[in-house]
């Protein structure tokens, strides 16, 4: 946005003293003409790391002419000039230039052999261009031609290393505009210190990454507020398209990813949005403050300002951007005449004690404070002055975007006293309803009822938790004692006898844990979230299939789901496990797989083990249901279906059995959204 604001004819004439100011500091050396041909000796002049040289004036010009490095012996210039827009140059019997042409810009330089690694920074212009260096080609931005449908304009900044080895310098440059109104090369060459030039654009990017990554994320935060929750208030629709234009606008003027990422875009077309962009910032920053101060605008006026910037988007759509890229100085005549009104407005809106006038005056304030600092005394030089400047406007928009939710705040809070009204008006209907008051009185009781008995499920889960398991442990570490003292003197039998006694103690204690938690399922974390299933199904695999023994294969199609993660995670986690633990097989096959009705997720869990029997298919799901299996190290307490279908049943889902003996086994399961 800053390019933007310093680009056009308007701030050039505003700063031009200030710009005088600072250049005379980096105009070292002095010119020889030679053939007429300026050579900027620079021998004399000491370079460090803090050096900028600006190659502004001496360039020799040939007009309708592209005269590679080699071919000028015989070409006298056209005239030599300072970089300018060329329609500018002061030519003999006050002729100038057209806007559509190409040309060759010819300069040499000779600098000291004792020097830092310097580098030539080329700005962005609105034109194509090519460089040489000392008859070397070195980049092309676009495509050079002599006509229009051979030239691809193409606008980037560069920075070019010169050869440590050489002191002179030939620059040559072929220029070719047939879209801008501005030809030619319109801001001057920088020689510096590589170090500096490449730390001044990294500051650069980061004060325009800050001010397009903020000012972005504003503008489309306010955008999804308004689409999404809260479309009531208009202004806050503006504010968002303010923000994303002026971040647009930043990051096409400096970076134009479009042209990167689309290589044969026309600039044209990219301009065209530019242009369109900023005229639309400035009638959405208008309707902004229109909106918010509708009682104290004048509607004709509102209408005028609008209608005049929604006309320069009409004639940008529909002109060639010869003519409308001359609209700058209009359309900021419109902007200065805008904010003047709008001052003498916040101040009416004070002494009429609205709260958002304060805010806007500061927000203001603050902001032209921070522009004319930015523009007067810094310039663009000082890279941190330009990340703190940056920041400074972010800071405006934040204080404008109190002001958004000040007003959404307090148009809330009439809202919630309007329902309080419509409450107290409905009292009376209430008050006749007897009937619903004596049910809520029996559903009172029954919660109280529910509540106790909740309580008793509560101590009897502590009961089975500590005083029937103690015993238990006690039993099985006696057995441990008794095994390990009397170890040499135990016959067989005795020893067969009291692995089945801890066998036992454990199974014992694995259905003491298993009736817990089916007591607790519908006790457990109701809370719902928004995760990746592929994600939540390979954490569970990682848990019952460590060694990675077995084939799982995922869904194809990741969801992205929005329910009790935790519940979800235990399902799959029996059915997987139980997959694995009672597969006949040397190696699990199991597939898993979803797809999403309108108002429901329906998975399906299948195996390659030894299947189950239709007559026991409801059997499976009932409490302490075991099939019998022909390995004994498979332990089973008959209670994980259980609680799967406890927790779909939660879930206002369903479960059901696909499976014929020896052809593995497929569980359907649904679950409501």
């Amino acid at each position: 946005m800053n390019n933007w604001l310093l680009n056009n004819q308007f701030l050039r004439f505003i700063c031009f003293f200030v710009i005088l100011f600072f250049s005379i500091p980096n105009s070292f050396g002095h010119e020889q003409q030679e053939n007429n041909v300026t050579k900027i000796d620079l021998q004399n002049t000491l370079i460090n790391n803090d050096t900028e040289i600006t190659l502004n004036s001496g360039w020799a010009f040939y007009w309708n002419e592209l005269i590679e490095p080699g071919n000028f012996n015989t070409t006298k210039p056209f005239t030599l000039v300072s970089l300018d827009n060329w329609t500018q140059f002061n030519l003999p019997n006050n002729d100038k230039l057209p806007s559509f042409g190409y040309a060759t810009y010819r300069l040499t330089i000779s600098i000291p052999k004792e020097r830092p690694h310097v580098s030539l920074y080329l700005p962005a212009v609105y034109a194509s261009s090519k460089i040489w260096i000392n008859g070397k080609f070195f980049s092309e931005m676009g495509r050079v031609g002599k006509i229009k449908e051979k030239t691809l304009h193409r606008r980037f900044s560069q920075i070019i290393p010169l050869n440590t080895d050489e002191t002179n310098f030939e620059i040559v440059i072929h220029v070719a505009n047939f879209y801008h109104n501005k030809g030619g090369i319109d801001k001057p060459l920088i020689l510096g210190s590589s170090y500096r030039l490449h730390d001044l654009k990294s500051k650069r990017i980061m004060a325009d990454m800050i001010f397009i990554g903020c000012l972005g994320f504003i503008g489309v935060f306010f955008l999804f507020f308004f689409l999404m929750y809260w479309n009531k208030d208009k202004a806050i629709l503006y504010f968002a398209i303010l923000c994303i234009s002026l971040s647009y606008l930043a990051l096409s003027d400096r970076y134009a990813p479009f042209t990167v990422v689309f290589n044969s875009v026309s600039l044209m077309l990219l301009t065209k949005i530019e242009y369109v962009s900023l005229f639309l910032a400035g009638a959405a920053g208008s309707l902004f403050f229109n909106n918010i101060f509708s009682n104290f605008i004048y509607k004709a006026y509102s209408k005028i300002i609008i209608f005049s910037f929604l006309l320069l988007v009409l004639l940008v759509i529909f002109l060639s951007p010869l003519h409308f890229t001359k609209f700058l100085l209009p359309f900021l005549i419109l902007v200065v005449t805008n904010l003047i009104y709008i001052t003498f407005v916040i101040v009416k809106g004070i002494i009429a004690k609205r709260h958002e006038s304060f805010l806007l005056l500061v927000s203001m304030i603050l902001g032209s404070v921070i522009f004319y600092i930015h523009v007067f005394f810094f310039l663009g030089e000082n890279g941190f002055i330009m990340i703190f400047a940056n920041f400074g406007y972010i800071i405006v928009f934040l204080l404008l975007s109190m002001l958004l939710m000040t007003r959404f705040s307090r148009s809330f809070k009439e809202l919630e006293r309007s329902k309080e009204l419509a409450i107290l008006q409905k009292k009376e209907i209430s008050i006749k309803s007897n009937q619903l008051l004596k049910v809520n009185l029996k559903l009172e009781e029954n919660l109280k009822l529910l509540e106790n008995y909740n309580t008793e499920l509560d101590d009897f889960n502590h009961i089975v938790s500590h005083d029937l398991k103690s015993p238990l442990v006690a039993v099985d570490a006696l057995v441990s004692f008794i095994q390990e003292d009397l170890k040499t003197t135990l016959d067989k039998n005795t020893k067969h006898n009291l692995k089945l006694l801890k066998g036992v103690v454990s199974k014992m204690d694995a259905l003491i844990n298993g009736l817990l938690e089916y007591s607790k399922v519908a006790k457990g974390n109701k809370r719902k979230e928004l995760f990746s299933l592929n994600d939540l199904l390979r954490k569970v695999i990682a848990l019952v299939d460590s060694q990675n023994k077995n084939t799982i294969n995922l869904p194809e199609v990741d969801f992205e789901i929005y329910t009790n993660k935790i519940e979800l995670d235990h399902v799959f986690q029996n059915l997987i496990s139980n997959s694995i633990k009672y597969n006949d097989k040397e190696k699990a096959i199991i597939n898993i797989s979803i797809c999403k009705a309108s108002n429901e997720y329906l998975f399906s869990v299948s195996d390659n083990g030894p299947g189950i029997e239709p007559k026991y298919h409801t059997k499976i799901f009932k409490m302490f249901s075991q099939l019998n299996h022909n390995d004994d190290d498979v332990k089973s307490t008959g209670i994980g279906l259980a609680i799967v279908k406890k927790i779909i049943s939660k879930n206002n889902g369903i479960i059901s059995v696909k499976s014929k003996e020896g052809n593995g086994i497929k569980i359907n399961f649904s679950w409501r959204i």
